[in-house]
């Protein structure tokens, strides 16, 4: 079997390669065991999520009050961290805007990164306001109330 060649550019894969040496190269890196460095930075990593967690649910159960909050000025730290998020949601949206506008053909993955980028900052800047209320069953106070109305014939 002889690989066709192109007149316009050099051959991608130089060499005799099967389509099984090319899939042994591209997913070796994924199949070997991990490098003891990679496994030194991941246990802190993992520590550090664990930390958050419980700093996250310690504040749903207890409340906002172990934050001590007790003047308004110590709000602005919250308030600046939903504001970034919003704006990166903002980002991600005018990113797929301005390549839409201008018919870039090549956009098709910087879009779906940047549409993911919106939805994920958008999820997080919801969290903010949830986790802020102080207790995170009142969150059920904040959408009407709406009574269904049974009309009697």
């Amino acid at each position: 079997m002889s690989a066709p060649v192109s007149s316009i550019r050099e051959p991608l894969v130089l060499g005799h390669k099967t389509y099984h040496d090319i899939t042994e190269d591209l997913v070796k890196a994924t199949e070997k065991a991990p490098p003891l460095s990679w496994i030194a930075i991941f246990i802190p990593a993992v520590a550090l999520l664990g930390l958050g967690a419980f700093a996250t649910f310690w504040t749903i159960f207890v409340g906002i009050g172990t934050w001590d909050l007790n003047r308004t000025i110590n709000w602005g730290w919250d308030i600046t961290n939903f504001v970034w998020w919003i704006g990166i949601g903002h980002a991600g949206t005018l990113i797929s805007a301005i390549l839409l506008l201008f018919r870039q053909k090549w956009r098709t993955g910087v879009n779906r990164a940047a549409e993911a980028m919106t939805i994920f900052a958008v999820m997080c800047a919801g969290f903010f306001p949830l986790v802020h209320m102080g207790r995170i069953w009142n969150a059920f106070f904040i959408f009407p109330i709406q009574i269904p109305v049974v009309l009697c014939g």
